[in-house]
């Protein structure tokens, strides 16, 4: 019999575990944490987990791919749920919802399905650095009673679409 060393061993997935959800960077630029936005119900975390981004991108394209369930008409916000069950909003800059859409252009449709890295909103970046509060955007989990653990990204820069923002352990379904 041959004995394979504990570290060479090969662990069998269980498809009853669940797996860590990557939540991409919606922009490029660079990363804050959460505790540093400049709106008390995002920096103590009263809407959920996760960290904000700087943008130095003028898309806002999808972290994930799930179903657009909230597309504010003011386009200063967007919400996604994963097949998982998670719900990550994408809140652009600090009282942006008070530019009544003034700087932002709305690319998708609410109700439809969104690959991660699918443009959701154009905006006006110039615009929104002049006019907005601050430009430092939210990325939260807002269900957190859904999620074990939430991990932001190592890196402080980010690319849109390609770099990893948070990765996210969901609960197990209660049923197991």
């Amino acid at each position: 019999m041959i004995k394979v060393p504990f570290w060479r061993r090969k662990k069998s997935a269980s498809s009853d575990e669940p797996a860590w959800i990557r939540i991409h960077a919606p922009f490029s630029g660079k990363t804050v944490p959460l505790t540093e936005v400049p709106d008390p119900v995002f920096a103590r975390k009263m809407v959920g987990d996760g960290v904000a981004i700087l943008p130095e991108s003028d898309m806002l394209l999808s972290p994930v791919g799930g179903t657009l369930t909230h597309l504010f008409p003011t386009g200063h916000a967007a919400g996604i749920t994963t097949d998982e069950g998670l719900e990550i909003l994408v809140h652009i800059g600090i009282n942006t919802v008070e530019l009544k859409g003034d700087g932002f252009t709305v690319l998708a449709t609410p109700g439809k399905r969104v690959e991660a890295g699918e443009p959701i909103i154009r905006i006006d970046l110039e615009k929104l650095q002049r006019t907005a509060k601050s430009m430092v955007s939210p990325v939260v989990v807002t269900n957190m009673e859904r999620v074990a653990k939430i991990k932001p990204a190592a890196s402080s820069a980010v690319r849109s679409g390609t770099d990893e923002l948070l990765r996210v352990l969901p609960k197990p379904p209660k049923d197991q």
